[in-house]
């Protein structure tokens, strides 16, 4: 399936999250580094630049010991210099070759400045590439066969005699102690290379995923506004027309026999097709402003107990035989679960509008179950020896319930089954999303003997 999710190959073969993600990790970076990091091509000249500035540290003593041959010397720097140039894009190859060339100029001068630090570059982007379970062995394997010229020092003395290097030093050193020194030296930064390499790898893996992790957690914020908003035109649209086309068949019926009805139901007809129409505009108005739904809904409502009477009164002008009971104190005032208990009721009285046959009664039952205090529940652990446990078994725990039960008598049409549904179960759906988010449970099935239930029971927010 596609997510619309771009990717691309960065410079370790791995594929990048869409590139508006990656510089969102990138363009935070301040400073110099982030300045490099988001100039790749910089970066590598810089480093091409650096090692040729090391190379051409000591060309005196270069000439000053071969003579002629030290132009060999820059010839091979300059080859480095131009491999260095394609770290990134072949890395396990780069080294190889570099290994190769640093291995010819120690051979030809075993004195030569820039001695494996070209070496050290690319293993840089060995362990960038492969990380450190491959850069490591690679490190060690290339220092090794660099070094082995080193073995004929003493056939190149015996050629040039004592370096000028070695007798310009301010405390007399053989040679092959100056390698024997130099040598475990160079094999720490070849894997210190390697192991920065590594360690910069490690960290963008880290960024990409948290990246690729905000991406996600972007694109399932879409879907699940989506589908609120999906939601919310399925109640508005459902439960708006329902009424509508019944209060309609109500004015073409008295529409003869009582005039005066039949222009009140119209006028009623009427203030429900605007008040949908007024829901709908709202609704597309989140679309362009990116704002949540329900708390654009409810910001232009009333409060919950003044707007489930208008629910109310509306389904008993559309001709349900409607009974209300609460129990219980008033709901807690809180506009997304007062919008819950809303929806749910308005689309169980829609479902009865449109599939209920021969509906003589609805009952709409609203429990407030405010539970034990705690000073009741103490009593009843020190009186009756009633635990907590054992007064939540018993329904007697401290928790808060709201109970909504919606019933109906309606008989089916045929056949001992309800009217089939036409639409596409977004009701129940939506309905029990809604109760989940409180923490609540809901059946939706048919009535004993006969009839329609839905019983929803959430906790309400303290």
């Amino acid at each position: 399936m596609n997510t619309g999710r771009t990717t691309a190959p960065d410079e370790t073969g791995q594929n990048q999250p869409l590139k508006g993600w990656e510089e969102l990790g990138i363009v935070r970076r301040r400073g110099v580094r982030g300045w490099f990091r988001r100039h790749p091509r910089v970066m590598n000249a810089v480093v091409v630049l650096i090692y040729l500035l090391l190379s051409v540290g000591n060309l005196g003593f270069l000439f000053a010991d071969m003579a002629e041959r030290g132009w060999l010397i820059l010839g091979i720097d300059l080859v480095i210099a131009a491999l260095l140039i394609f770290r990134h894009r072949a890395p396990l190859t780069v080294t190889a070759a570099v290994t190769v060339a640093e291995a010819a100029a120690l051979t030809i001068y075993p004195w030569h400045n820039a001695q494996l630090i070209g070496l050290c570059f690319a293993l840089y982007c060995v362990g960038l590439a492969l990380g450190l379970k491959w850069a490591l062995p690679v490190a060690a394997v290339s220092w090794a066969f660099s070094y082995v010229p080193v073995l004929r020092l003493s056939a190149w003395e015996a050629e040039y005699g004592t370096s000028v290097l070695v007798e310009s030093m301010d405390e007399p050193m053989s040679s092959a102690s100056f390698f024997w020194a130099a040598a475990p030296v160079m094999l720490l930064f070849c894997g210190m290379s390697a192991g920065i390499g590594a360690a910069v790898r490690r960290g963008r893996e880290h960024q990409r995923e948290i990246l690729e992790w905000a991406q996600r957690s972007q694109e399932m914020a879409q879907v699940g506004e989506r589908n609120r908003i999906a939601r919310e035109m399925h109640d508005v649209v459902a439960h708006s027309l329902s009424v509508m086309i019944s209060l309609a068949d109500g004015a073409r019926v008295v529409v003869r026999r009582d005039p005066e009805r039949a222009a009140e139901v119209l006028e009623e007809l009427s203030g429900t097709g605007r008040s949908a129409l007024g829901d709908m505009r709202r609704i597309i108005g989140v679309l362009k402003r990116g704002d949540d739904v329900a708390e654009a809904r409810e910001q232009e409502r009333g409060p919950v107990r003044e707007t489930l009477e208008e629910l109310y009164e509306g389904f008993r002008q559309a001709g349900l035989p409607l009974t209300v009971t609460t129990v219980g104190p008033p709901l807690p005032d809180d506009t997304g679960f007062g919008l819950t208990v809303h929806r749910i009721i308005q689309e169980s009285l829609t479902n009865v509008l449109r599939y209920g046959r021969q509906v003589s009664q609805v009952e709409v039952r609203v429990e407030h179950q405010t539970g034990l205090t705690e000073e009741e529940s103490e009593r009843l652990r020190d009186e009756e020896g009633l635990s907590q446990e054992e007064q939540d078994a018993l329904g007697m725990g401290r928790s808060c319930q709201v109970v909504l039960t919606i019933t109906d008598d309606g008989l089916p049409s045929s056949g001992g089954q309800r009217a089939e549904s036409v639409g596409s179960g977004q009701g129940i759906h939506g309905m029990a999303e809604r109760v989940a988010f409180y923490n609540g449970s809901i059946y939706a099935g048919p009535g004993h003997p006969r009839g329609w239930t839905v019983r929803a029971v959430l906790q309400p927010p303290h």
